[in-house]
Order: structure tokens, then sequence, then C-alpha cells
């Protein structure tokens, strides 16, 4: 998932090179700042944007700072603990998505083992259990924006730590939830799991962003996606290898006891490890951008975030173009936990006593769309069609589902390649997603505009989650995923609709004559 951080390009004005820096301009007055570092020492200047939409765009000015670059080498450091706090924080998340959907892989055995703390009618049981996986979703709407401010007001340390705990708590509670009469209690541990990711979601971009330097921040970054993503990996495979509905009620029990007892552990290792190693920040900066940062820190004094925050909500629900893209992104993005959520369920319609493939192909469903993601990154990147790779790439998926459902009763192992499909082009998306709001709702912080994308998700997921399970058990996994592929048309159209009124990238151009200007004076 892409989120706020740094990016940099390279241009030649003239005979010269210049290395250009975008930071963000989350919590600044809605201000991009473009620090240009060359070898000799210019006067900073300041220039105006077009006044593309007075509706939508409150500020809108890009400050331009040259440094010499001599002058600053001095006070740029990288240190080694880097790669030991992003192990520990991508281990962290590794284990909050393994949580996540551990229960929901084996649904049929967990309903089988809690069956005496279930409700008696069947449709509610399968609900009941389908609540394991969207507690994470129904948590994460309240709490994305309150976590996003405390990792920017308070730090790394206490969002990574407070994370951990949580994710911590909720295991330990689990481990004493192995029993058919305490489902509650394991919804309960459950909870506390998806509160503490909500706390640990936003911070690849930010932990990039503050240790490491510019050339090392999209693997960081990615890294720390990665944790989450092979978490999610690993829950697909291992619960169904270890606990089968054919075993007798004791072997269940043990088998369950040492995935969570195991998980606990883990857990509670790497939360003391986020305590001891885990800081806010290097003593030096990584980098010359993230040393201008700091330098501009001051200007926040006299900022009050909450106004800021306010202001860019409503520049953001007056922006047609985003809403659009708000919705479309939160159907695609719903479908997708829907289908993760409920693969046991989709597919144990037709084979049965197939938990081990189900989990192999959930395993293809995240592979595939590590793959997708890094691909379609690449694509937007040389193209920098914002609006035609996003509609290519939601087409795309929309096929991907209709060939899903059309072979799903042909043979298991076919549904292995139609996965893998499903799973590059709607991971895929996600982070052409985000670059699609960036562009239309500029210069508002895109920490802002990303957190909303992110709950439209979590809502999305949650309806498609509860109305897909509802139609399997009452018509068959099919007209469910019919339902899913209706949704995701509506999602195509809607990105069809959204104009090609990419401020940020006007923003930079008018950012870039100006430098040329300079260099040819």
């Amino acid at each position: 998932m892409l989120r706020p951080g740094v990016s940099s390009l390279s241009l030649k004005p003239g005979d010269s090179s210049l290395d250009v820096r975008a930071v963000s301009s989350e919590q600044l007055n809605d201000k991009l700042y473009l620090l240009v570092n060359s070898n000799h020492e210019i006067t900073a200047n300041q220039l105006r944007t077009p006044e593309i939409n007075h509706e939508t765009t409150n500020v809108s000015k890009i400050q331009i700072i040259y440094t010499p670059e001599n002058s600053i080498d001095t006070e740029i450091k990288l240190y080694a603990k880097r790669w030991l706090i992003l192990f520990i924080f991508s281990s962290i998340s590794l284990l909050s998505a393994f949580n996540w959907i551990e229960y929901n892989i084996v649904q049929d055995v967990v309903i089988f083992y809690y069956n005496q703390s279930l409700p008696d009618d069947q449709v509610k049981k399968i609900d009941a259990v389908n609540w394991f996986s969207m507690v994470y979703m129904l948590c994460y709407i309240p709490l994305v924006f309150p976590a996003m401010f405390l990792l920017e007001r308070k730090g790394l340390k206490l969002s990574c730590s407070i994370g951990a705990f949580l994710t911590l708590l909720g295991s330990l509670i689990k481990c004493f939830a192995v029993n058919p009469n305490l489902f509650y209690l394991a919804m309960t541990g459950q909870t506390f799991c998806a509160i503490g990711q909500a706390f640990t979601l936003g911070i690849p971009a930010r932990l990039s962003a503050l240790w490491f330097g510019p050339n090392e921040i999209g693997l960081a970054t990615s890294i720390g996606v990665f944790g989450n993503q092979l978490g999610t990996a690993i829950g697909f495979v291992v619960p169904p290898r270890l606990v089968h509905k054919k075993d007798p009620v004791d072997v269940i029990e043990k088998n369950f006891y040492s995935i969570f007892i195991t998980v606990a552990v883990l857990c509670a290792i790497f939360f003391i490890l986020s305590l001891i190693f885990v800081s806010n920040q290097p003593v030096k900066a990584p980098s010359r951008a993230q040393l201008e940062v700091r330098k501009s820190a001051a200007l926040r004094k006299d900022v009050n975030d909450f106004d800021i925050f306010k202001e860019s909500l409503k520049n953001l629900f007056k922006n047609f173009d985003y809403i659009l893209v708000l919705v479309s992104y939160g159907v695609n993005t719903g479908v997708y936990y829907s289908i993760s959520t409920l693969l046991n369920l989709i597919i144990s319609n037709y084979y049965e006593n197939e938990n081990e493939n189900i989990g192999l192909i959930g395993l293809i469903l995240v592979a595939s769309g590590l793959i997708g993601a890094v691909v379609c990154g690449f694509v937007l990147d040389r193209t920098k069609q914002f609006k035609y790779t996003t509609l290519v790439i939601y087409v795309s998926s929309f096929l991907a589902m209709i060939i899903f459902s059309l072979t799903l009763q042909i043979n298991i192992w076919l549904i292995f390649w139609t996965t893998f499909l499903l799973g590059f082009f709607m991971t895929g998306y996600l982070p052409v997603g985000f670059e699609l709001a960036a562009e239309v709702t500029y210069p508002v912080s895109e920490g802002t505009s990303c957190g909303l994308l992110n709950s439209s998700a979590q809502i999305f997921g949650i309806l498609f989650t509860y109305t897909q399970g509802r139609i399997i058990i009452s018509y068959g996994s099919f007209y469910g995923n019919v339902f899913l592929i209706a949704m995701l048309l509506i999602g195509t159209i809607l990105t069809a609709l959204v104009r090609q009124n990419f401020k940020r990238q006007e923003a930079i151009k008018m950012a870039l004559k100006e430098i040329e200007e300079h260099e040819h004076c």
C-alpha cells in the first residue's frame, strides 16, 4: 500500500543535474516543499500554483529551497539500527495479519469446535465466525485518524508499542479461549488484535522517511508492507495444515493451543524488542529531505493541526472526482476483503475436505497480489497515465472475477490459476488507486485522503462480506460471486467518470519550470 512519504526524481535543466525531492505536505499548512540540492548556492524563492479549483484548493504554494550540498553532509547519517527497527516492526505487522485470517481460513472447523457457544441457526453461526475477520475492518474505521494523529504527534515508538501490546493482549486472551463454550472470549481477543492493527498500518512510510536514506525509502516501505502481506499468507497456509474438521475435538483443541501459544510467545518477544530498540527518530537525519523537514518543524508551532484536518476533510468532500475514487477504491478493496474472508466458504461449497488446498489458494491470492502491486506501480511510474492505468486495472479485476466465478466448479486446480489473476489485478490496483487520489486532491495532505480511502475499504469490506456470506448460504457460491461482479462493474463505471484533473502534476510542472529559469539565469 502506498502511503505519504518522500519521492524523488532527477532532471537536467541545461547542462547541470538537480535532485528534486518532494516531501509530503502533511500538517504543514498544505504546502509542498521541493528541496533542491545543487553544487552552487541560489536564493530561495516561492511561487504559486494555478488556482484550478478555488473550492477544493484552499492553499496551493510551493516553496523551493536551494542548499549547497557540502554544507549539510555532516548533519546527515544512516544508522545500522534502522534495519533492526524495520525487522521488529515488520514482525509485529506479520503477527497482526496472521491473527486476522487464522480463524476464517478454517471456518468450518471453527464452527464445528465452537458449536456449543454459537447460535443455533446455521446462517447466524457463519455470520458470527465471519466477524473474526470483519472486526478488523470495523475497528479500523473509527481509529484510523486518532492512530494517524498519535503517530504524527507522539512518534514512532509509542504507536509501534501500543500496536504490539494490543496484539499480544489479544493473542493471550485467545489462548484462554480454547474451549467450545468460550467463542465470545475468543472474539474479545480478536477485537484487541484488531484495535492494535489500527496503530501499525500507517507506520511503514513514516518509519522509512524517518530512518532511511533517499535511495532506501521505497525498499524500506515495501519491506514494512510486505510483513503484513506475509503474515496473511502464513495465516492462509498454517491453520489448514494443523486443524481438520475430521479430527477428534481433543486433537483440534491441542492444535489450536499450538497455534495460539506460539503466536502469543512471538508477540511477547517483539513487544519487548519494540520497547527496547524502537526509537522515534535517529539523532541525525537520514537524508537532506528529512533534514529540511526537521528544520521546518518550527512552522508547526503556530498551526492548529485539528483546524487543518477539518479544512482538509471539507475540501475532500467537495471534490467530486475524489468522491468517485473514494467509492470505487472501497468497492475494489471491499471485494478483495470479502473473498479473503469467505474463501473457505466459497470453495468448500464445491470441494469438501480441501482445507489445505484452500489455504494454498489463499497464499496464491496474496503472493500474486504482491507481484501485481509492484508491476502496476512500475507501469504507473513510467507512463504517468493515472486515470487510464487505474481504469485498465479495474476492468481487468472485473474480468478476472468473472473468470474466477465461471471456472470455480470445473476443477480445484484451475482455481489456483484464476486466483492468481484475481490477486494480481485486485492488489495491483491499491497503489495506483492511492496515487490517483493524491493527484485529484492536491494540495490536501496525502495522509488524510489515503486515510479516508482505507476507511472506505473497511466499510465496503464489512458490507460485502456480510452480504456475500448470506447469498452463498441461501443460493450458493456462484450467486455470491455474481453480487461481487456487479459491484466491480459499478466501480469500473465510477472510475471511468473521474476527470483528468491532476493538480499535483501541474504543480510539479510549474516548479520545474521555475527551476529551469533559475538555471538559465
